[in-house]
């Protein structure tokens, strides 16, 4: 019997740590979709506030807030037809913090 619940506390230390890290991996996903939510949506002001001839940058950060406009980036191209689009990019904020992240992005395309 104590042989039993030695095997137990040695499996229960291997598992533990995987659970830990897949549960850290499904919250940075998380993240990391919510960023790209964030930079659709700022993207899409960006191109609103164009058509009406006021600064994408500003639109787009209002839309962002404080956490995620640090670092992020609003840019107007001009397309060889003539039409115009918003491109934000984000870098996702990391859960570890000297684990460098990627960065997601999003266009909208401004209509008119």
């Amino acid at each position: 019997m104590a042989r039993e619940r030695g095997q137990a506390s040695v499996e229960l230390v291997a598992v533990v740590p995987l659970v830990a890290l897949a549960g850290a991996v499904a919250v940075q996903v998380g993240v990391a979709a919510h960023a790209w939510g964030a930079a659709r949506e700022a993207a899409r002001a960006g191109a609103r506030a164009v058509q009406v001839d006021a600064p994408a940058r500003d639109a787009a950060q209002r839309v962002l807030g404080g956490g995620l406009s640090d670092g992020s980036r609003v840019r107007v191209v001009q397309a060889r037809d003539g039409s115009r689009r918003v491109s934000v990019t984000i870098s996702v904020p990391m859960l570890v913090p000297w684990v460098p992240g990627p960065s997601v992005s999003a266009d909208a395309r401004v209509a008119g």
